[in-house]
């Protein structure tokens, strides 16, 4: 025991054992593995930096320009008609509201005399009973002929009384009121004028009479009706209302600016500008009437701040028109019109989307260059604007949209339109989206 713990680290001859030393070669070692690993990095290095150097390295070059493609129209300035759009309201032209002028029964009435009836100039519409009337009248002719009578009679008077006052007093000196006295002369004017006032009363008698018959002052329509057959009326009672035939109203508002454009007549009988008037049922096909422009009223509309046009329309229930095909204008309905207004030359029109920023437009030169210019607006509507200047003659427009649009650029045109839309083909688009 005591032999193995002497030996432990030592040998046998009491020196220290070499196997229990730390080996001098390890240090060593790793440092060649570091240096190893540097020289491999340091290899890489190098040959990464000389390929980089020595790679064939490709030309820079600006990326190629791309000019948008643009669809345009080619403009021409011609003659073009303004035309006005709104919305109307049908009004009678004529409309009265029928009175009595007497009293009594009413003995007899027209067979159309009912709402909805029609009655043309001079009809008898009713008769009041003229029996008090005529015996009236019978009366004040009795009158007559007494005044007429005694008229003669003082005639007679004035003979006698002339010869006697000559007679008596042919060399005395007159006084002018004696004379008056002496030849009748009051009483002869008092005859004449008694004589006036009976035929007057006769006249008012037999006015009386004729105001028991009630005629139609104008071709009409009953629009309402207040009394029948039997019915007692007296002076100023309301018999029916009645609106003339031959003509209606179509009250329209428009803008204050676009007054300019329509041709409003100043005396009665002037010829006002033309009017297409559209109505009918809105799944049916609109029906049209003419009409023209024969007043402006003289206010404004309260609420819109409106001017307010009347159109007169002939006929507008068809009674002249030998062929009824199309239902008839009816009061209060309300109706689309279109007002042809005044004649511009040398305007050009384009269509309402070739405007941009509301005042301008965009022009493509024979090089391809965009050009964006400003537009002196005429007019403008729903479907095209027609511009006085901004524009020569063949020029092109671009109607299509540029994301970016910048003055100067270039652009490359990818359809080109000679045809421009008429105001007929925009009016037939329009009706085919409404």
């Amino acid at each position: 025991m005591t032999n193995d713990m002497q030996t432990g680290p030592w040998g046998d001859d009491g020196t220290q054992s070499t196997e229990m030393q730390p080996p001098r070669s390890g240090w060593l070692g790793k440092i060649v593995k570091i240096f190893l690993c540097l020289l491999v990095l340091s290899a890489g290095v190098a040959g990464a930096s000389y390929i980089n150097k020595t790679a064939p390295k490709p030309s820079k070059r600006p990326p190629p320009r791309t000019a948008p493609l643009v669809k345009t129209q080619v403009v021409q300035p011609s003659v073009e008609q303004i035309t006005v759009y709104a919305m109307g309201t049908v009004i009678p032209a004529r409309r009265i509201v029928l009175k009595s002028r007497v009293s009594g029964e009413i003995v007899s009435i027209h067979p159309e005399f009912t709402e909805g009836g029609f009655l043309n100039k001079g009809d008898k519409i009713l008769q009041i009973d003229p029996q008090d009337y005529q015996l009236a009248i019978a009366q004040k002719k009795r009158q007559v002929a007494d005044a007429e009578y005694s008229l003669k009679l003082e005639l007679g008077r004035q003979d006698v009384a002339r010869r006697e006052w000559q007679l008596l007093n042919s060399e005395k000196p007159k006084k002018e009121t004696d004379a008056e006295l002496a030849l009748r002369k009051p009483h002869l004017d008092k005859a004449e004028a008694d004589l006036v006032a009976a035929e007057a009363e006769l006249k008012q008698a037999q006015l009386a009479l004729s105001r028991t018959v009630v005629t139609a002052p104008f071709n009409a329509v009953i629009r309402e009706k207040n009394v029948d057959l039997g019915s007692q009326v007296s002076a100023q009672d309301q018999l029916a209302e009645l609106v003339g035939t031959d003509e209606y109203w179509i009250q329209v508002s428009v803008s204050l600016e676009r007054l300019k454009w329509i041709e409003v007549p100043v005396k009665d009988g002037a010829g006002g500008s033309l009017v297409r008037v559209r109505y009918g049922n809105g799944s049916q096909t609109a029906h049209e009437v003419t009409g023209r422009v024969v007043r402006l009223l003289s206010d404004l509309e309260t609420d819109g701040r409106m001017a307010r046009l009347l159109v007169a329309v002939k006929d507008p229930l068809g009674l002249k028109k030998e062929k009824k095909h199309q239902p008839p204008l009816l009061i209060g309905d309300f109706v689309n019109v279109e007002i042809q207004g005044v004649q511009i030359t040398n305007v050009t029109r384009i269509p309402r989307v070739a405007l941009r920023d509301d005042s301008k437009i965009w022009i493509v030169q024979d090089d391809g260059v965009l050009r964006i210019r400003k537009a002196n607006i005429l007019w403008r509507d729903a479907d095209s604007v027609l511009l006085k200047e901004g524009l020569s003659s063949k020029e092109r427009l671009i109607i299509s949209d540029i994301q970016s649009p910048v003055d100067g650029m270039h652009v490359r045109i990818d359809q080109e339109i000679r045809h421009i839309p008429a105001e007929k083909d925009l009016k037939n688009k329009k009706q085919e989206r409404t």
